[in-house]
Order: structure tokens, then sequence, then C-alpha cells
């Protein structure tokens, strides 16, 4: 089989992790941000403005990488015999991305956001 067919296989195997470096930078970024401007200071109903932000941003990864998950899982239970390895890989690897989406940022629900 040649490159080009399992090209959108070899992409997702590395698609969850792009979306949990994704949330690296938006988190952080936003973090940085909101803290130079005062966010953490600011209320938004029960929280802050800056922790609001922070878990809408969190919450839209975590979607992507379940959108993301569920593709892999229906690409990989159709998959013919030559792709049903990088299928099953993908579909791991983006299991991977979301566990680690999950502890790494997940502490943004109660640790303090701004020194």
């Amino acid at each position: 089989m040649k490159l080009g067919l399992r090209l959108p296989s070899l992409i997702l195997l590395i698609a969850g992790f792009v979306i949990w470096s994704s949330a690296f930078v938006a988190l952080y970024g936003a973090l940085s941000v909101g803290c130079a401007f005062g966010w953490d200071t600011a209320s938004l109903g029960p929280v802050s403005a800056l922790r609001a932000v922070l878990i809408a941003l969190w919450l839209a990864h975590l979607a992507a990488l379940g959108a993301l998950w569920w593709l892999c899982r229906m690409r990989a239970q159709k998959a013919g015999e030559t792709d049903a390895f990088l299928g099953w890989a993908a579909l791991h690897a983006t299991w991977a991305g979301v566990v680690v989406t999950i502890i790494n940022y997940g502490p943004i629900l109660g640790l303090t956001l701004c020194l």
C-alpha cells in the first residue's frame, strides 16, 4: 500500500499530542496574560474570570480530544488488515493524549493561579 493511503492514519497518530501541546500553549499563555492584566481579581460568578477562561480552554481541548478519539475509534474498527495497526495505534495514542491532558491541566480547577 502506498504512503498516501496511510498518511491520514499517520497524522491521526500524532494528532492527540498536537492537541495536548495546543492546550499547553493556550493555557499557559492565557494564565500569563490573565495574571498580567488582573483577571484573577475579577469575579465571574463563583469563580475568577481567569479561572473561567482557563476552564473553558481546557474543556474545549478535551472536547477536541474526545472528537478525535471517536474518529480514531471509527477508523480503527473499519480498517483493513494493512491499516489496522496504524488505526489502533492512533486510537491508543489519542487515549494517552486525553489522559495526560486531564492529569496535567486538572490542577487549574483548584490551585492558586497567580502568585
